[in-house]
């Protein structure tokens, strides 16, 4: 077989993306998240973020990736953003919680891109020194737990024009809500720029970073502009 070097092909770029420990002896990720990177023309690197790893290990092994994805998963830790245990937390991975704030810092710093889904926009923003809502409902916000109908748009988003959000929601204005926790702030590198109309931040975003709080890759098999976000990701 001819190298692909030799035919003037372009490989297909490399996405690497964070698969989480749920159940705790397997590690997991949605094939949702998989499908739309194939759909883009991506070539996905499924990385366990484990104590098996280390920062050094992991940058190692997305070094030649174009972009990070953090996927969704369980709670993080209240301890990683001076929060308080509430009793509410689902399953938190405290060694996850560790290795992956450790490379998005350290991979944002090296200005390369990053999109946060779910979980992982809570990542990105505790990684960039700000908090979370502990948990929507005893905060005051209902209806963000959808789990019946994860495949399908529910309630209304509103990005501000112009930014990232706006791009990669590429004309929807609903989407799907499978999570219990939010952004409650971001950090001095990140802001917010969608908004349910409850208030209960989208997504936030910052210069080769984006994390939304819907779920893209349960929505793209019913509505193709939802792999607008792994579009991004590949390009950015």
């Amino acid at each position: 077989m001819t190298p692909p070097a030799a035919t003037g092909q372009r490989q297909a770029p490399k996405v690497a993306i964070f698969a989480g420990r749920s159940p705790s002896e397997r590690y997991s990720v949605h094939r949702g998240y998989i499908d739309a990177l194939w759909a883009v023309g991506a070539q996905p690197v499924i990385v366990p973020a484990s104590e098996g790893g280390d920062g050094d290990r992991i940058l190692d092994l997305v070094a030649d990736c174009a972009a990070l994805i953090v996927s969704g998963g369980n709670d993080i830790d209240p301890a990683f953003y001076g929060g308080q245990p509430g009793g509410g937390e689902q399953d938190p991975d405290p060694e996850r919680d560790a290795i992956e704030l450790e490379v998005v810092r350290r991979h944002t710093a090296a200005g390369r891109p990053v999109l946060g889904i779910c979980r992982g926009i809570q990542v990105l923003a505790v990684a960039d020194g700000g908090t979370l809502i502990g948990d929507l409902p005893t905060a005051g916000f209902n209806g963000h737990w959808d789990e019946e109908r994860q495949h399908e748009p529910v309630h209304d988003v509103t990005a501000d024009p112009g930014t990232l959000a706006a791009l990669v929601l590429s004309g929807a204005t609903v989407v799907n809500s499978i999570h219990h926790q939010a952004v409650a702030s971001t950090g001095a590198s990140l802001r917010a720029t969608a908004w349910s109309p409850d208030g209960v931040i989208e997504a936030v975003e910052g210069p080769g970073v984006l994390g939304i709080q819907w779920h893209p890759e349960r929505l793209a098999a019913g509505d193709p502009r939802h792999l607008a976000p792994f579009r991004w990701a590949v390009t950015a």
